[in-house]
């Protein structure tokens, strides 16, 4: 995980928080609490408050080893005052790569996270949309995830700066500094009182017109600063766009089959149409194999005894021991833009959706070189083989034939232990 402070439009924001709902209405003393717990190693706390809409306050902890200090705004905090309900997002500063996730309103105990990698970040993404219930995805446009927003940070902001850092425990300097103030505050209020008795008015106004142009001076260098820094980043971020093109451009453009290809729901409901034409029981054959593959149904009997005829659609061979007949399948559209998983969240996926079908890696070959002998990357994907045994009609299945993306499936076989075997493929986003 990267650091934990960002810079957006000028302001630096502290990032990677460990966010709590607080159990009452004082989030202050529970952050503290939570904060001087065994292990805790928390240096600061701020506090979201709750909302007349039944949003329950929250507390959010920080260690000054990441980078945060006292009085930095909370940029998870400032974004979900901003943007409400629940949503998930992916953020590119130039820090690094900050992901945040928002659920009922409130920021989610691990959902404030800083990456240094995109890939990251975006595995991170994938699982927070993976478990459902999100009204919003923010992601970069460059990953062309469907349904996403590409919307920029600052404007997302703007200009909000909440929930500031608020140290756990008072130094002993700090202490020492507020009591000396109040001391000194209180000898100046005293040798005031003497000065506007001795000094002539027109004095005053000197001093008063010199305080004022050091505070218009002041502005103005902080001004021409925050225009500087946001010159800076606006030349590093179009630096980090050509040089994502460039290498794109160098990147060999791997075809995404899976994308030409039907949906598997709608293959499989196909084979069923084409189903439709096999003759189980003609008389004096029995039915020896189905297999629906590619664009094509093909059936095979084997004679039995007594009269029989000739199944429908099908060839005899010679021997007259045996009949085959193939059927088309109707023409279908190919499935469209998909968005691969990550192993963890196909893992996650088949655990909990309870997927008995057997995956097996499929050998991962390296690409051939370039003329020139540059060894080219591998494609951003890995193959798993998919055998899976069912004994319902397929086409009456919904769970990962509908789910999954990236799941091919190369074909349907009718076995006659009355079950159906699907072999197909999956691609999974390579790490």
């Amino acid at each position: 995980m990267a650091a934990g402070v960002i810079s957006v439009g000028g302001k630096k924001f502290a990032v990677g928080l460990y966010w709590q709902v607080s159990d009452s209405a004082n989030a202050a003393k529970n952050a503290k609490a939570a904060a001087k717990q065994p292990g805790a190693a928390a240096d600061y706390y701020c506090v979201r408050s709750g909302n007349t809409k039944g949003r329950a306050p929250q507390f959010g902890l920080g260690e000054q080893r990441f980078g945060h200090g006292w009085n930095m705004p909370a940029a998870a905090a400032s974004l979900a005052n901003r943007q409400p309900g629940s949503w998930a997002g992916v953020f590119v500063v130039p820090e690094g790569v900050w992901f945040v996730e928002v659920r009922d309103d409130l920021i989610a105990p691990e959902g404030d996270q800083m990456f240094a990698d995109e890939a990251e970040a975006m595995g991170r993404l994938q699982e927070a949309s993976a478990r459902g219930g999100l009204e919003k995805i923010y992601a970069p446009a460059s990953w062309a995830i469907p349904g996403a927003e590409s919307s920029s940070l600052p404007s997302l902001l703007s200009g909000r700066a909440d929930a500031r850092l608020q140290p756990v425990r008072l130094p002993a300097k700090a202490k020492k500094a507020i009591a000396g103030a109040l001391v000194g505050s209180v000898l100046l209020g005293v040798a005031g009182y003497y000065v506007m008795d001795m000094r002539e008015q027109a004095e005053m106004d000197r001093l008063a017109e010199e305080a004022r142009n050091a505070t218009t001076r002041a502005h103005e260098e902080e001004e021409q600063r925050r225009q500087q820094e946001e010159v800076r980043r606006q030349q590093e971020e179009v630096r980090r766009q050509q040089e994502m093109a460039r290498q794109i451009l160098q990147a060999p453009a791997y075809q995404r089959v899976w994308e030409n290809l039907p949906k598997p729901i709608d293959w499989l409901a196909a084979c069923r149409v084409a189903f439709e034409n096999v003759q189980v029981a003609p008389l004096g054959w029995t039915l020896g194999a189905v297999v629906c593959s590619g664009s094509q149904v093909t059936v095979s009997w084997t004679r039995g005894t007594g009269p029989a005829v000739i199944p429908s659609g099908a060839q005899v061979d010679p021997t007259m021991r045996a009949a085959t007949a193939s059927f088309d399948l109707p023409a279908l559209p190919p499935r469209g833009l998909e968005q691969l998983w990550p192993a963890d969240a196909i893992v996650l996926y088949s655990l909990t959706n309870d997927w008995q079908a057997d995956l097996s890696y499929l050998p991962d070959l390296a690409p051939k070189p370039m003329p020139d002998g540059r060894q080219l990357p591998p494609p951003p994907w890995l193959k798993r083989s998919v055998n899976w045994t069912v004994p319902l009609s397929p086409w009456t299945l919904k769970g990962p034939l509908v789910d999954l993306p990236g799941l091919v499936i190369e074909s349907l076989t009718w076995t006659q232990a009355g079950e159906w075997q699907i072999q197909g493929v999956l691609y999974e986003q390579r790490k």
